[in-house]
This record gives C-alpha cells, sequence and structure tokens, in this order.
C-alpha cells in the first residue's frame, strides 16, 4: 500500500494542477473569443481525442511496463503545458495552441488512467482495491472542489501565467513520484518479453480485451450501467443550472446556484471519504445496485421537485452514490480480469463510459429544449396530464428529463440485480530461486523470497 499512496500523492497533485489551468483556460478562451461555441470545443476536446484513442492506449499498456507507460504519457502532457507556458510568457497564446494542448492532455490520459488502475492489481491486496479505488475519487473530487477556487485566487495573484507555472510544477511532481515509485510488475508475460514477432497482432488483442471486457453477463451488465450513470450525471450537471435559475428570483440566483454546486460536491467528498476509510464490501454487486438505484430516485425527484432547496438535496444524494458504484465496480473488474490484460479492458471500459458522458452533454440540452418542451408545455399534447405534474416546474422540458434519466438510471439497475460476477481464483506462489533462498539462509519455515512483489 505504501507504494500506491506514493503514487496516488502525485496522481493528486497532478489532478488538482490540471483542474486549476483547465478552468483558468476555459475562462480565457471565453473572455479571448466571447464565443459559447469554441468555449464547447475545448470541453469536446477534452474527451474525444481521448476516446479515440483508448484503443491503442490499452494495447500498449498491456504490452510494456505500466510505470514506464505512466512516465511517458505524464512527460509528454508536462511538455505540452511548458510550450503553453512559454508561448503566453512571450505574449504568443492563441486558442489553437489551448485546443492543442488539450487534445495532447486528453490523448495522455487515454494512457495514464488504464496504466494506474491496472498497477493498483499490484501495489495492493484484493481487500485493499475498493479503498485505492474510493482514494483515487477522492484525490478527483478534491481536485474539482478546490481546481475553481485556486485558480480565480492565482489568476487574482498571478494572472494566467501563474496558472501555467503551477500547472508545469505538478506536472513535475507527479513525474518525481513516479521515479521514486517501484511498481511491482507482473513477470514472464509474453507482452513484456517476447518479441514484436511473438506477439498478438492489434486486432486480436483488442478482440481479446472487448471479449474479457463483457465476457461475463454480470460483467456486460456492469459495463452498461456505468456507461448509463455516466450519462446521467451528464446529463443532471447540464440541466440543474437552468432549472436553478428558473425556479430562483435573479436576486438569489448566484446563491441558489452556489449552494445546488455546494451540495453535490459535499455528497462527492464524503462519499469518498468514506469509501477510503472503510473495506470494501464483500459482495460489492449488490452495493452497486442499490447506490444507482439512489441516484436514479434523487434525479427523478429533482425532477418533480425543482426547487433550489430539494435540488441540493437530490444533488447530495445523486453524488453520494457515486464513489460506492465507482469503487465497487473497479474492484469486481479487477478480480474477474487477468491482470495482464487489464490495460486493454480498462482502456475500452473508460472510452464506453466516457461515450456516454459525452452523449449525455450533447443530448441534455436538444432533447429538453426541443423533443420534450414541445410536448408537455402549454398547448402541448402531453400538458393536460404529464405537464399538470411537472407544473412547478418552468422548464418543463429539463424537469421532464431528469424525471426520464432517473427512471432509467434506476430501471438499468434493477435490471441486472440477479447478475452475478465470477472472480479468477487467486495465482499460485511463485516459488522462490536459488538465488533468493541463499538470501535469508537463517529464516525459519518456508523459504522467503526477497525479490520482485507478485500481483496478488
Amino acid at each position: 500500500m505504501t507504494t500506491f499512496v506514493l503514487v496516488w500523492a502525485g496522481r493528486l497533485v497532478t489532478a488538482l494542477g490540471s483542474s486549476i489551468s483547465g478552468f483558468a483556460l476555459g475562462l480565457w478562451i471565453y473572455q479571448q473569443t466571447g464565443s459559447v461555441t469554441q468555449f464547447a470545443t475545448g470541453l469536446l476536446l477534452g474527451f474525444a481525442p481521448g476516446m479515440l484513442a483508448a484503443p491503442v492506449a490499452g494495447v500498449l499498456v498491456d504490452r510494456y511496463r505500466r510505470r514506464t507507460v505512466l512516465l511517458c504519457a505524464d512527460a509528454a502532457a508536462m511538455l505540452a503545458a511548458v510550450a503553453m507556458a512559454a508561448s503566453q510568457a512571450t505574449g504568443h497564446l492563441a486558442v489553437w495552441q489551448v485546443y492543442a494542448v488539450i487534445i495532447v492532455e486528453s490523448c495522455c490520459a487515454a494512457f495514464q488512467w488504464p496504466a494506474l488502475a491496472a498497477a493498483v492489481t499490484g501495489m495492493v491486496g484484493a481487500e485493499q482495491r475498493g479503498r485505492a479505488s474510493a482514494m483515487t475519487q477522492t484525490a478527483l473530487a478534491g481536485a474539482q472542489l478546490l481546481g475553481p477556487m485556486l485558480a480565480a485566487v492565482l489568476l487574482g495573484a498571478g494572472g494566467l501565467r501563474a496558472v501555467l507555472v503551477v500547472d508545469v510544477v505538478s506536472f513535475a511532481l507527479g513525474l518525481l513520484t513516479l521515479l521514486l515509485a517501484r511498481f511491482p510488475e507482473s513477470t514472464g508475460r509474453p507482452e513484456h518479453t517476447g518479441s514484436p514477432r511473438e506477439r498478438s497482432g492489434w486486432r486480436a488483442e483488442l478482440t481479446e480485451g472487448r471479449r474479457l471486457l463483457t465476457g461475463q453477463p454480470g460483467l456486460k451488465h456492469l459495463l452498461r450501467l456505468v456507461t448509463v450513470l455516466n450519462a446521467a450525471e451528464a446529463t443532471a450537471t447540464a440541466l440543474l443550472l437552468p432549472l436553478v435559475l428558473a425556479a430562483t428570483p435573479e436576486a438569489e440566483q448566484n446563491a441558489a446556484v452556489a449552494m445546488v454546486s455546494t451540495a453535490g460536491g459535499l455528497g462527492l467528498a464524503i462519499s469518498s471519504v468514506a469509501m477510503s476509510i472503510w473495506s470494501t464490501p464483500r459482495r460489492p454487486l449488490p452495493w452497486v445496485t442499490a447506490a444507482t438505484v439512489l441516484s436514479g430516485v434523487a434525479v427523478l425527484l429533482a425532477g418533480f421537485f425543482p426547487r433550489p432547496g430539494l435540488l441540493a438535496v437530490a444533488a447530495f444524494t445523486f453524488f453520494l452514490g457515486l464513489p460506492v458504484v465507482t469503487s465497487c465496480a473497479q474492484v469486481l473488474w479487477q478480480s474477474a480480469v487477468a491482470a495482464e490484460a487489464q490495460g486493454r479492458v480498462f482502456a475500452l471500459r473508460r472510452m464506453f463510459t466516457q461515450g456516454g458522458t459525452l452523449l449525455g452533454y450533447l443530448l441534455a440540452g436538444p432533447l429538453a429544449s426541443q423533443v420534450l418542451s414541445p410536448l408537455v408545455d402549454p398547448g402541448g399534447p402531453f400538458a393536460a396530464t404529464l405537464g399538470r405534474l411537472l407544473g412547478a416546474a418552468r422548464d418543463r422540458g429539463s424537469a421532464l428529463l431528469l424525471c426520464c434519466t432517473g427512471l432509467i438510471l434506476a430501471a438499468t439497475a434493477l435490471a441486472g440485480r440477479r447478475h452475478t460476477i465470477t472472480a479468477l481464483p487467486p495465482p499460485p506462489a511463485e516459488s522462490p530461486s536459488p538465488v533468493e533462498r541463499e538470501s535469508v539462509p537463517n529464516a525459519a519455515g518456508p523459504p522467503v523470497a526477497t525479490g520482485p512483489l507478485t500481483r496478488p
């Protein structure tokens, strides 16, 4: 666990620096262009390149040592950040350069997170994997909560230059923790020891990864559930702000938005910390189902009662369930997929789940305003039925979409409640070599290996 904590600390610093720079650069793009489209383009570029790179990233993560992959990805991201900081310092920073850096960092993230998730399998024991996943979620939640606030402080103190310098320093500290850490890598894998001719082709390896990702009905259900949950999170995030503004007098809008956002962040932080402290449940899949149903009910109630106070409660409840689902799902995949294939499986899984997030962001607005609003607004075919149920909502299309999202989320979770996921048997203990036996000649009982740790 010591190695994981060291790497986790580096990821926390790097995630915080990326959150600070992401907020500041988005604000800079909007201030420079005054265009919502160009601002949204930056958000899209943060998702799409990483999704496209995920299959290639997964194969390379399995072919090479995870620590090496992380070092290369972090170094590439840091070089891009250094180039952007240099352009800003010389007064030549342009929007297209920011887009280019966003693309590079998105592609690097496609390598970083599968490599880290696969490496955790060897860093910690099976009983600690849920805690490790929750600690990762805690780092991300902390970065999301603190990033905008720290960005505002840095922008006020030193402008965009200070933000970019902090971003570069955060990457450097992350690289330093990786250089100090020694990952317990699996040995004897063909991906590590064989020549390129001895390896399977890219298509065969990707096919194998896709088969393992959904090889059991329970795993297929889990992938579908997490993808729908990500889409629901994106949809709710896109719709909550318009609903809060529509239901609040103009003088109270800032306080109402802050209350709802803070409630969601508190739910995420509290659940992440709790999952980091407690051990993994013995039966993770029922916890995934229960937490997802709870989040679905919260979204459903937010649609029926779109008032700021109740929206804050709904946001708190929804985000309270996310770390439970993420941590337990990660444990299930780690236990059901062989370590040598986890890079491909986790990269493909990330591609699907990020696709859900992307669809949620892209479809939420058009579905609410162009499809559902005409159905339930006064004069619409369902104004007297569904419209009456949503009578408290000024933006009935958004409220109805939230209701539908909550129902779909809960139904998806309940539909697979009877599924089970079979864990792989633990690998046999490796016999120590003669050199290792000689290294502990006075040890009582069986010889103890002093070489690299084997994966659990």
